[in-house]
């Protein structure tokens, strides 16, 4: 009866952090989209870094 009441009583408060974080992040006033600069190589899209790429099916 008390391993029933403690597997409960864990359960809610997991279940209650989940709801807490996930309802923080949602109302947060930080969630405006950003631009971000990324500036992407074209020797990382080569197919000289990937060996064997003629044989890929």
């Amino acid at each position: 009866m008390i391993q029933i009441f403690l597997n409960s009583l864990v359960a809610i408060l997991i279940a209650s952090a989940f709801l807490t974080t996930a309802i923080s992040a949602l109302s947060s006033k930080d969630r405006l989209l950003r631009k971000v600069p990324a500036k992407i190589g074209r020797s990382r899209f080569g197919h000289s870094d990937i060996p064997n790429a003629d044989r890929r099916s």
